[in-house]
């Protein structure tokens, strides 16, 4: 018997299919995991994916078809989701600017939308290091699982939405969705001193219902490297969403904002558009 569910945990080659409400342990099949002339040669969490029923008793299945993807992301690897939670701290670990902007371009270049979530604000608030982003059109909250603040903000945006957090180790994105949801019960680690780096609590990528309105999350492995070099120059561009706005006074139609002569986004740096974000831009662009 064939049913159609959603893969929401992958570890090992066995994949959770969660179908007509019941959860399936499931390997992909041979010839579908081995191929290699498609982006679905590998399942990955969010798949829509149809699988045969082995033992229905045991829930034991086979995944046999993925269906096409609205979307997806490479790290973390997830597909077919509504909203990327870029998540940062004011501290522990320190704020990283160029990290942060990366996984923008990484998640602008996948056409999903994005979400900052600058955590433990109960340490600091700054906000003069985040209006570059505010300003760019990012939508942003302020949050701390230590006094609560900003999580019922943060829930309101996640509503009837397939919601991935992304960001470095460390900055608290377990804990954030254990207070979301408690009966979640996600592993969480104390930062490393030496290192001012999380330890990697999560090891797998796997997706969770918060509650009856309060979607979907995706929690996955953090990390903190971001690859970039496989996007077009004349595709990063666009990738700034601020440069937009100025672009249309460039004299060139291709410029790339960078050697070019009567740029119109260069001409906005310092003002219109931020110097840490073309500072960024610009590391990017000589990949």
């Amino acid at each position: 018997m064939d049913k159609q569910g959603i893969i929401t945990k992958g570890v090992g080659g066995l994949y959770t299919v969660v179908a007509d409400g019941r959860s399936y342990t499931c390997k992909a099949r041979g010839l579908f995991r081995n191929k290699k002339d498609g982006k679905n040669a590998t399942p990955l969490i969010g798949d829509n994916a149809i699988i045969s029923i082995t033992d229905e008793d045991k829930k034991i299945g086979t995944i046999y078809t993925i269906q096409a993807r609205r979307n997806e992301l490479i790290r973390p690897p997830v597909a077919n989701i509504d909203q990327v939670i870029i998540t940062v701290a004011t501290a522990q670990p320190a704020f990283n600017a160029g990290l942060l902007d990366r996984f923008l371009v990484l998640i602008e270049y996948a056409n999903i939308p994005a979400l900052i979530c600058v955590n433990k604000s109960d340490i600091t608030k700054v906000d003069t290091g985040f209006s570059p982003y505010i300003n760019a059109g990012y939508p942003l909250v302020y949050t701390s699982t230590v006094v609560g603040d900003g999580l019922d903000e943060l829930k309101a945006h996640m509503a009837g939405k397939i919601n991935v957090f992304a960001g470095p180790s460390g900055v608290g994105k377990s804990s954030i969705i254990n207070a979301l949801s408690p009966k979640l019960g996600l592993e969480t680690g104390d930062l490393s001193a030496k290192l001012d780096r999380g330890k990697h609590t999560t090891r797998h990528s796997e997706i969770f219902q918060l509650s009856e309105d309060g979607g979907f999350c995706v929690d996955t492995p953090g990390f903190s490297s971001l690859e970039i070099t496989h996007i077009p120059k004349n595709v990063l561009r666009s990738l700034f969403k601020e440069f937009e706005e100025y672009s249309h006074y460039c004299r060139f139609h291709d410029c790339l904002h960078y050697h070019e002569r009567d740029c119109g986004v260069k001409e906005q740096v310092g003002q219109g558009v931020s110097a840490t974000r073309y500072e960024s831009y610009v590391k990017m662009l000589q990949l």
